[in-house]
């Protein structure tokens, strides 16, 4: 391996002759499969031997945090007393110091626990040292763990843990929740509004709310802040009409024949509904068909409900209603005077970026940096051919034929081969990436390479 990156006999065998030979061959190895040029292998096996030498490896021990930070400085501080630093301490050299020392002792297993591996359950949900980093530093991580166990207790996925302890994060700084405090219900309530608010106009959003969202603040917030003991009581609110809504929760059960689940979930819908309807009128058989019209738009146009769902909304209002009429406590045909909203057979299909913000996300590429040359021709690929991500990420260099012009595709469903003509633009795109930010050295044969080119880490 040696040989291969250094010239003069003399460097190849201090490299040699050095400790833990094989154990740094294999380590530039691992460099070396992942594309890394001579010049940073060369900067790598330097850094081995200053690792070596300030941490004193030849002692079969394991190495603490605390040892890699005092060498990483008198690392740097020799550094600087080269004739071409003119500064008192090299913190590039100390972060490369640090970091090639952290990861090969890692691999060695002779490096300390770090803590950010010490809690299993971030371990497990967490793949990425700064995520596990970012939760392990937030306050109340006592708190925020025992309520992720009692999810990952109950079968929750991996996935769904990760959204609960980010969710977890959001709640404590919206709700500046830095230490256990009582908070009430009407915080919680403005919090989740924020925090679900489309203030950014996201283009995937059509309402400037999201109720999925906010029914998930609510949900972990309440769930979190009950098992804390922190959660505000308040005194339960009478709910208008309940003698009417206890009748036909009763006829629901009794001669409809619904399932309990059914009939709860229809509850919250008619508790909603009989505490609009109280804000119009006093007396149920005061109601008219205008005030339900206008609860209905304002579940749509002001909540943020889809049509499908103000129709199901209506749906249930309506039997309601008819069930009053019977009891004479409403006026007659009130039932039928309810419309529910039109909805369209393919209004949930996705919604779209328009062209324009397309050409907006692509212009913000158009920069000299590395990673903005390469995300450039990806997504002139996406936008122009219309390949989907799998189809982008499995592209090989055969599959380009420059010298007639033509892409080779195998598309993703079906797995059908198609061949496109090469645009001059995407073709313009994918050279410039090749020439200037695709590893010659390389043994992958995809097209773009996913590794961060410049830096050591």
């Amino acid at each position: 391996m040696f040989d291969q990156i250094f010239r003069k006999t003399f460097t190849i065998n201090k490299h040699l002759n050095a400790p833990l030979v094989e154990e740094r061959i294999k380590y530039l190895e691992h460099w070396h499969k992942l594309g890394r040029t001579n010049s940073t292998l060369t900067s790598i096996a330097q850094y081995l031997l200053r690792i070596i030498k300030y941490l004193n490896l030849e002692s079969n021990r394991v190495i603490t945090l605390k040892e890699i930070e005092v060498a990483a400085n008198l690392w740097a501080r020799y550094q600087s007393n080269h004739p071409a630093k003119r500064i008192n301490f090299s913190e590039s050299a100390k972060q490369k110091f640090a970091w090639y020392a952290i990861d090969w002792l890692k691999k060695l297993n002779r490096l300390e626990q770090l803590p950010e591996d010490r809690i299993a359950l971030f371990n497990k949900i967490f793949t990425k040292k700064h995520a596990r980093l970012r939760h392990i530093n937030n306050p109340l991580l006592k708190e925020r763990l025992q309520y992720i166990q009692y999810w990952a207790d109950n079968g929750a996925v991996d996935s769904s843990l990760r959204r609960i302890s980010q969710y977890l994060l959001t709640i404590m700084k919206l709700l500046n929740f830095k230490e256990i405090r009582i908070v009430s219900l009407l915080e919680i309530q403005k919090a989740a509004e924020k925090w679900a608010s489309n203030e950014h106009g996201h283009w995937l959003r059509k309402n400037n709310i999201s109720k999925f969202a906010t029914a998930r603040f609510m949900r972990d917030t309440l769930g979190w802040f009950k098992m804390l003991g922190c959660l505000q009581v308040e005194g339960k609110k009478s709910i208008p009409f309940e003698d009417y809504l206890n009748g036909y929760l009763e006829y629901m059960h009794e001669e409809q024949g619904l399932s309990e689940n059914t009939i709860k979930s229809r509850i919250g819908i008619l508790t909603n509904f009989l505490f609009s309807i109280d804000a119009y009128h006093k007396d149920f058989i005061d109601v008219i068909p205008l005030t339900i019209d206008e609860i209905l738009t304002k579940k749509h146009e002001i909540d943020g409900h889809s049509r499908r769902t103000v129709q199901s909304y209506t749906s249930i209002i309506r039997s309601f209603v008819k069930y009053a009429e019977n009891h004479k406590w409403c006026k007659q045909r009130l039932a039928d005077s309810i419309k529910s909203p039109r909805v369209y057979r393919y209004e949930q299909l996705p919604y779209s970026p328009s062209w324009d913000e397309v050409t907006k996300i692509i212009s913000n590429t158009r920069t000299n940096h590395p990673t903005d040359i390469r995300d450039y021709a990806i997504l002139l690929l996406l936008s122009v051919y219309g390949l989907r991500c799998s189809e982008v990420r499995n592209l090989r260099l055969e599959d380009i034929d420059w010298t007639n012009e033509l892409l080779y595709l195998r598309r993703a469903k079906r797995c059908k081969p198609q061949t496109f003509p090469l645009s001059k633009t995407v073709g313009e795109a994918i050279l410039r990436y090749l020439q200037k930010v695709r590893p010659n050295n390389c043994l992958l044969r995809e097209v773009f390479y996913a590794e961060n080119l410049l830096t050591e880490n």
